[in-house]
């Protein structure tokens, strides 16, 4: 738990809540709604609460694209629940640090594509991205049926450095193993470099 909190804290040390959020964007299917998070002026950190009761399934064959490369098939399973999803604006020369704290332990993971500043597409309807970046428990299945897993806090952390240009980054957060609700606290980063 210890370390957990000193994630969260290390990525949203500035503010307990600085982020301000409008309900509006471009839908997904299934629903779901790209959920645009904004900085107040002066600000380059904070967290939001969130829970994926809030989102909606949908189907995952974009993320296994190499075109996209965010996940491999073989780890669907990792993010087969509800997702929710949030669009961030990464400025140019900036380090953006993006953590996930699971509440009550849920198996739920993070995921950020990296797109054009003025990129709208979401998942599912997506065909490639600039870059991808996925946090879930690392773990492979031997063919004995035993499952080997790396140690893990719960946690989830992202980062994404820009040098010359700004970037949308879309921020999804899923539930694993068909989890459809879980609450969790989503904190952002943004340096400059």
């Amino acid at each position: 738990m210890k370390t957990i909190t000193k994630l969260l804290m290390g990525v949203c040390a500035t503010l307990a809540f600085a982020l301000t959020i409008t309900a509006q964007g471009p839908e997904a299917p299934a629903g779901l709604k790209v959920t645009p998070l904004n900085m107040p002026a002066g600000s380059n950190s904070g967290q939001i609460e969130g829970d994926i009761k809030a989102g909606g399934t949908m189907e995952l064959r974009w993320a296994e694209r190499s075109s996209v490369a965010c996940f491999p098939g073989t780890r669907f399973e990792m993010f087969n629940g509800n997702h929710v999803l949030y669009r961030v604006t990464m400025p140019a020369r900036s380090r953006l640090t993006i953590g996930l704290v699971p509440k009550n332990g849920a198996a739920i993971n993070l995921y950020a594509l990296r797109q054009g500043a003025a990129e709208t597409a979401a998942p599912p309807n997506i065909t490639s991205a600039i870059s991808c970046e996925a946090s879930y428990p690392i773990y492979a299945n031997l063919p004995t049926g035993r499952t080997v897993r790396n140690a893990a806090d719960g946690s989830r952390k992202i980062e994404f450095i820009s040098v010359g240009s700004p970037y949308s980054i879309l921020i999804g957060v899923a539930g694993a193993k068909g989890l459809k609700e879980g609450g969790y606290t989503l904190g952002i980063k943004i340096e400059g470099r």
